[in-house]
This record gives C-alpha cells, sequence and structure tokens, in this order.
C-alpha cells in the first residue's frame, strides 16, 4: 500500500511539475530569461581613481583601480577579474603612449603611468578594461580624460561650423494623437558641446502653441498633446546659431503613453499608462517591469483594456540607482521604455578631523578620516585619498568620481557632461536636471535584444591571471597528430626565472591561463613529445613549430575632441601662480646650468680595438673547420644533432638525443683522447669540457663551433689532441659580443609585459641636507595613498607633510565600501 501511494505521490508531483512548467506565460518566461542573461553575461565596472585630473611634463600619474561585477544578487561584489589593463594614449590623435597591467585583488589594485620626457602638451585618455568586459565592446570601458601641460599652456577645440542640432525625445518614445507626453530635448553645437537654446512649437496656422528654453547642459522638457491630423513646426537658436527650423518626433495614431512623475512626492514615484487603442484593438494584460543593477526590482499587472491606470510607487522599495521601467503586454511586446534615477534619502559620508585648524609651510600634518552610513554607524572599507595644491591642478567642474560612474555614468549611453552635477545637494535643481538628462540619453548594460546572446556562450572569460595562447604544428606546416607537452620559461631581470608546464589538445592548441609576473619578460616556450628507447629510457622529441601570443588589444574609440579637457590661460595677476612658474622655471634654469652643451664635434678615426678574444689562442683563432651557428640552426636540439653529418670525416656515433651516455663524435678514425674515451675532446669557450655538459648547451646560446681535425693543430692540446678537437665557443663567452639586437629565443618566444610593479608615492622626511643640490618643494600632488583602510569604528588614520607654497588644499576620498557601495567624499583647508 505505501509503494502504491509513493508512485501515486511522485506522478503528482511530476503532473505538478510537468503543467508549471508549460503554464509558464510568455512574461515568466521573458524575466526567467533576464534572470538567466546576467548569471552568463553579469556587468562588470571598473573606476580609475588618480591623484589629480592634471598633469605637468614629466609627472607620474598615480592609480587606484575599483572593479566591482552585478550578477543580479542583493550586492554588487569585487570583480573575478585579475588582469586590469590600462592604456594612456592621445586622445587628441588617437595615438598610444603606454600601457600598464594592474593586477587586481578582491576588486582592488595600483600602480602608476610615468609621462615620457618628450610628451606634448594636450589632452591624454585613459582607458581601462578586462577581457570580460570585452564581450560588450568599448562602450563597457572606462574612459578618463586628462590634461597634460604646464601653467600657462592650453588648448581649446575651435571649429567653424556653428551649426546648431536640437533632438526630441518623447518620454515613451513616441507622441500619440490625442495623449499628453513630457518631451525631453537636447540642444548641441556641431562638435557636440551642449548649449543653451529657445525655441517654440507652430501647428499647420502658424500659431505659437508652445516656447521652450534649456535649463541645464542643453536640456529641458514640456508637456505637449498632438492632436489628431495636425502637422507642427519647431524653430530654435543658440547664442552661436540664428533661427532654425527643425522637425518633431514622430506622431503615432495609436499608442501607449508611459508618463512618469519621479518627484511626486518625497518618497513616492507616480506611474501613468494610457492609450487610445479602439475596442478589439487593446491587449488584454499590461504589464510594468523595473529592472535595475541586474535584478528584476518591480513588476505589476495591469488590465490591458482599460485606457488609463495610475499607480503610486514607494521609493523605499529600491536601492539607489537607475531603473529602467518598460511596458509589455502578455506576448512581451515592448510597448515603452523609460529610465528613472531613484536617490538615496541619505548617503555615507566622511568627517575629516586634523590636530590644528591652521597650518603653515613643510608642516606636518595628521589626519583622522571617520566614515559612517546615514544612521551614523561606522562604514568599512578600502579608499584612497589624494591630497594636491588646489591652486595648481585645474579641477573640471563637477567632474567624475567613482560614485557618480558607479550609478551613472557606467549605466547609460554616450559621454555625459558635469556627472557630479546631480549628486552634488549643493544644487537644489540637481533631481530635475537629472530626469531630464534620462530623457535623453539611452540605457548602456541592457537591451532586451541581448537576450539573443544567450545562444552562444561570452566570447571572453573572466582572466583568473595572465594568460598566453598558441598552437603547435609539425615542422612541416601540418598539423599535429598527438598532444605534444609543453615547458615554458619565463624570464625578467630581477630575480629567479618562473617555469610552466602544461599540455596541447589533440589539434596542437594551448593556453597558459592564471600567470603571474611582473614587469616586461621574455617568455621561452618548447613542446615536446616523449618516446621511449630500446633500454627503457626516454628521449624528448622537439621538431615542431610553435606559435604563440598574449591577449590583443582592442581598438581606442574616437573621442569626441570637442568635449576634451584643455589648460587654463596663465593668468600673470596670480600672485601664487606667478611664484610657482618662477621656482620652477628657477630649478629648470638651475638643472640647465649643471649640464655643459656642446658645440657640433667631428670625429673621424679608426673603431677602437676590440678586448682580445683568448678562446681559440691555441690554434691562433685558425681551426681546420668552422661553423658559425645562425639562427636557422636553433631548431636543432643539441650540438651533437647539429654536427651529424655536416662536415666529412667527423661522424657522430649513437643516440644523439641521450645525455647519459652522450654520443661519441669520431673525425678521420681518430683514436681515443685521455678526457674522451670515445673519441674527439670538447671544450667550451677553450676550457675542457665533458661531452654530457656540452650536450646540454642549447644550440641558440652557441656562436660558433672549431673543430680541429689535424695532428698539427691539435698537437698544442698533447695526447688529448690526438683524436681531434672541437671547441664550442658561447656567446656569454665573447667579450665582444653585442647583446643588443639580440633576439629573444627558443621553440617559440616572445616578449610580454607583467602586471606594473608597485611603487611607493614619495614624500619628503622634512629634514634636508645643507650639502644637497637646491631643491624648491612647489609639488602639485602633496600626499597620495592608495591603501586607507577604515576599521571597525569606520576611522583611518594617515600622516603628510606639506610643500613650501601656502595653498589651498584639496584632500579627495574616493572608495568602496565592505557592502559595495561607492563613497566619495572632499575636504579644503589653507595652508597660511
Amino acid at each position: 500500500m505505501k509503494k502504491c501511494l509513493f508512485r501515486l505521490l511522485s506522478f503528482g508531483l511530476f503532473s505538478f511539475l510537468k503543467f508549471s512548467l508549460f503554464a509558464q506565460t510568455p512574461i515568466d518566461k521573458i524575466t526567467a530569461s533576464y534572470k538567466d542573461y546576467n548569471k552568463t553575461f553579469p556587468w562588470e565596472k571598473v573606476f580609475l581613481h588618480t591623484d589629480k585630473p592634471h598633469y605637468f611634463l614629466n609627472d607620474t600619474i598615480w592609480i587606484k583601480a575599483y572593479g566591482m561585477i552585478e550578477n543580479g544578487g542583493e550586492a554588487p561584489e569585487a570583480t573575478k577579474s585579475v588582469p586590469l589593463y590600462v592604456d594612456l594614449y592621445d586622445a587628441k590623435f588617437e595615438r598610444y603612449i603606454d600601457r600598464i597591467i594592474i593586477k587586481l585583488e578582491e576588486g582592488k589594485g595600483q600602480g602608476d603611468i610615468l609621462l615620457p620626457k618628450d610628451l606634448e602638451p594636450g589632452s591624454y585618455s585613459l582607458r581601462a578594461y578586462t577581457q570580460w568586459m570585452r564581450n560588450f565592446g568599448d562602450p563597457a570601458f572606462f574612459h578618463k580624460d586628462i590634461w597634460v601641460g604646464e601653467l600657462g599652456e592650453n588648448w581649446e577645440y575651435v571649429g567653424g561650423d556653428s551649426k546648431l542640432n536640437l533632438g526630441f525625445f518623447p518620454e515613451s518614445g513616441d507622441l500619440v494623437e490625442g495623449i499628453q507626453s513630457k518631451i525631453g530635448f537636447k540642444a548641441t553645437d556641431a562638435y557636440g558641446r551642449s548649449t543653451d537654446v529657445i525655441g517654440y512649437i507652430l501647428n499647420s496656422k502658424s500659431d505659437t502653441l508652445i516656447r521652450f528654453e534649456s535649463e541645464h547642459l542643453g536640456m529641458g522638457s514640456f508637456e505637449f498633446t498632438p492632436k489628431e491630423n495636425e502637422a507642427y513646426e519647431v524653430y530654435a537658436k543658440s547664442a552661436e546659431q540664428n533661427w532654425m527650423k527643425f522637425a518633431l518626433s514622430r506622431i503615432l495614431k495609436q499608442g501607449y503613453v508611459l508618463d512618469f512623475d519621479p518627484h511626486y512626492s518625497e518618497g513616492e514615484i507616480k506611474v501613468t499608462i494610457h492609450h487610445n487603442l479602439g475596442k478589439g484593438n487593446e491587449r488584454k494584460k499590461l504589464y510594468l517591469i523595473g529592472l535595475s543593477k541586474g535584478q528584476k526590482v518591480y513588476e505589476k499587472e495591469f488590465d490591458g483594456e482599460k485606457a488609463d491606470h495610475s499607480v503610486l510607487i514607494s521609493k523605499e522599495d529600491f536601492f539607489p540607482g537607475i531603473i529602467t521601467f518598460t511596458l509589455m503586454d502578455e506576448e512581451t511586446t515592448l510597448l515603452a521604455e523609460r529610465l528613472v534615477y531613484v536617490y538615496p534619502f541619505s548617503q555615507a559620508m566622511a568627517n575629516f578631523k586634523s590636530e590644528k585648524t591652521e597650518y603653515k609651510p613643510k608642516e606636518l600634518v595628521q589626519m583622522e578620516i571617520a566614515i559612517v552610513d546615514e544612521f551614523g554607524s561606522p562604514v568599512e572599507g578600502n579608499f584612497s585619498v589624494s591630497i594636491r595644491d588646489a591652486f595648481q591642478v585645474l579641477h573640471p567642474e563637477n567632474g567624475e568620481n567613482i560614485y557618480s560612474y558607479f550609478q551613472l555614468s557606467s549605466e547609460v549611453k554616450g559621454e555625459i557632461e558635469q556627472p557630479d552635477y546631480y549628486f552634488n545637494p549643493e544644487n537644489p535643481n540637481a533631481e530635475k536636471y537629472l530626469d531630464n538628462l534620462l530623457l535623453t540619453q539611452g540605457w548602456r548594460r541592457f537591451s532586451w535584444e541581448n537576450l539573443a546572446k544567450l545562444a552562444n556562450p561570452p566570447a571572453f572569460g573572466f582572466e583568473e591571471g595572465l594568460s598566453l595562447s598558441g598552437k603547435v604544428y609539425k615542422v612541416n606546416d601540418k598539423p599535429i597528430e598527438a598532444p605534444h607537452e609543453l615547458r615554458m620559461l619565463v624570464t625578467h631581470e630581477y630575480g629567479l626565472p618562473i617555469l610552466y608546464e602544461g599540455k596541447t589538445d589533440q589539434s596542437g592548441s594551448f593556453s597558459f591561463v592564471g600567470m603571474d609576473y611582473q614587469d616586461s619578460v621574455g617568455i621561452y616556450l618548447q613542446a615536446f613529445t616523449e618516446k621511449e628507447k630500446n633500454n627503457g629510457d626516454t628521449t624528448e622529441l622537439k621538431r615542431n613549430e610553435v606559435v604563440m601570443s598574449v591577449p590583443t588589444t582592442p581598438d581606442f574609440q574616437i573621442r569626441n575632441k570637442a568635449l576634451l579637457p584643455s589648460g587654463d590661460k596663465f593668468q600673470d595677476f596670480d600672485e601664487y601662480l606667478v611664484s610657482v612658474k618662477e621656482a620652477k622655471d628657477m630649478l629648470e634654469q638651475f638643472r640647465l646650468s649643471q649640464e655643459i652643451e656642446l658645440g657640433e664635434v667631428t670625429v673621424r678615426g679608426r673603431r677602437s680595438e676590440p678586448i682580445p678574444d683568448k678562446r681559440a689562442i691555441q690554434y691562433n683563432n685558425s681551426p681546420d673547420r668552422a661553423l658559425p651557428v645562425t639562427e636557422e640552426y636553433y631548431y636543432f636540439q643539441n650540438i651533437f644533432q647539429l654536427l651529424r653529418g655536416r662536415f666529412p670525416g667527423v661522424n657522430v656515433v649513437g643516440d644523439v638525443f641521450s645525455i647519459n651516455p652522450p654520443p661519441n663524435v669520431i673525425i678521420r678514425g681518430g683514436g681515443a683522447s685521455i678526457v674522451n674515451a670515445g673519441g674527439a675532446t670538447f671544450l667550451i669557450d677553450g676550457m675542457r669540457a665533458m661531452p654530457g655538459m656540452v650536450a646540454l648547451l642549447p644550440v641558440s646560446e652557441i656562436e660558433r663551433i672549431d673543430i680541429l681535425t689535424g695532428l698539427s693543430k691539435g698537437a698544442v692540446f698533447g695526447a688529448d689532441g690526438a683524436g681531434g678537437v672541437i671547441n664550442v665557443l658561447t656567446k656569454a663567452g665573447n667579450p665582444n659580443y653585442d647583446w643588443k639586437d639580440e633576439p629573444v629565443i627558443g621553440n617559440a618566444a616572445i616578449k610580454a609585459k607583467g602586471y606594473d610593479p608597485i611603487r611607493e608615492f614619495y614624500t619628503p622626511s622634512g629634514v634636508y641636507d645643507i650639502n644637497a643640490p637646491i631643491a624648491i618643494d612647489f609639488r602639485s600632488t602633496i600626499y597620495w595613498n592608495p591603501q586607507v583602510i577604515t576599521d571597525s569604528e569606520g576611522k583611518a588614520r594617515f600622516q603628510f607633510r606639506l610643500t613650501e607654497s601656502k595653498p589651498e588644499v584639496n584632500v579627495d576620498l574616493q572608495g568602496i565600501s565592505k557592502s559595495g557601495e561607492p563613497i566619495r567624499a572632499t575636504y579644503r583647508f589653507q595652508v597660511k
């Protein structure tokens, strides 16, 4: 009886699951697919906090990197990517300057870029990305534009075209006859810079219906109700452009309008849905779905037959950030979409405290930072702090920071001017203007069309370390027939070489992942198969070709040159900047005075004599046979394989791949020598060596092989020369060898860049040597600390020494809390 009951319950459970699966509505399916998409293609963000936005020539860019990933969880997590690629390039001329790779550990890393001495003043861009971010293309990369130049140098994009561009963006995507809609607009000049604009809308009778005017950075909004069978014209002008005629947005006969009022009340958003579809054409059901940071955060069903719906949404139900609301019917047809930003009621804040209220130049400042959340509770986190001379450094108005980037810029399409304006509590219209911005911007991170990507796996994965890939071929370029063993050596100037081992697949493809090395390195790779000999020993067969490469660099995105930063013109009436510039000029003159400029000198004469090479002095550097070892011989595995069949009368007897015992070399039937009982005597750079040691020498390290076959020249070695002499001359043993152009060699070899070594920011001790050369400390970056860790009380402490100047000091703190919240705080104080 129990057995029958169990079968009945099992059948019932199966039937329920089967029914549930097939009873899933299209809305259930598409929201489930959205969840799968965010698990398969989580959105990764990186941000670079630099010590300042403006640099001088021969300066250093100090960088702290933060990487987060949003995969549909309740809170963002530290990214799984480890290598972060940071490129510096000339945004004006699209020219590559430098690259570093920052090692991320738990989503944080640091590095620096030393600006070249010959860099021209101008605008440059930093780009940061991981391999995973390449799945989404350049729009997902981090970009930061900086200005490089001395005080008084400036560059400004100037164009002769004053054409006005004006775009209209209905709240729901389209205007619908008879239904009032909110329309956002944005005005830019011919080069993409925002410009203020005024305008009006006329009907077919030339009656003025609406006058409009931009409110902030060329943007604004107005309410408009298009009438049936009516045509409209728009006229607008800017300060640079006289009245021009524009077209209004497309007007539909029938459709849906989604009306949002994000400022309905302090705690609520009002949403109204309208449609004018005739009876029988309306949808049975409507769904309003809200998405934010990889999660479905809202869903509500409406009766589609009703022409009007209104609902209030509590802001407390959402985390701060952008929410995209989509209106769908029961068949998941997209009807309207709207971006809305939900502000937090309050954010984490930092309190800065120092021992004194006033400081003098060169004093030591001891500072404490206490970070608390909106409830006053301490916030633990990882931060970086930059302290700079506010008078010397050009600060772009309302520039990007970690909060504005993670919450806004990384979410929407296109460049945003003055992104921090919308998060400054001192701006009373910030929320209103941000809503105007979102009316005119598209959503970057997700489109419902992206669900088609689920049919294929991601092209790029999360890199857990440095990677390298390639393929092994036969010498005749044919594919291999069995997996090959791999042995890779990573060499660098400092420390011992690093050895990695691996194996190819059946077709010869391979990849090394998770590697860890610093700075520029040489990578040598050998592929081989093992063959068992008759006596049971094994030997390595290495006759193959190897091709390998590091990850490619994506193309640079063209930046809007009109929006690039430019330096301010030097104001000679600014007393402080005049003194700083004079000090810099004086130091430059002092440096030049220590150098002696020579006039043009023409030198004629013989090249200096080389250092005597005594490795072949016994036979006067005149062997009977000589074989210079060039690159075409590098694929031979040892000297015995190279010599076999190379010269008449020189016979290699035995297994050329054996080291113990090594093969014998018999020259013209000569007898055995005392050193080598099996044949010729071996030398390495003129010194006697055992054949086993000679067999271990890489062929690529040999410069030349000298062979003495006759008794006349071998007699100088006595009885050891009776069987002939082979002198192996190495490159390292040549006192005159030029290593400058020596290629990296091996079965295959490349030069690669590893992680950027971590350097410490230099801060003067305050104790000066009277005999030291002249130095005036007017640094623009006074202090940089990329590792400010708050404790369980939310506090961190550090100290720094001021410069000799009397600036206003700007303290800029940015970072991530333990819960994944981006935090930014600033503080200023004056040096008297």
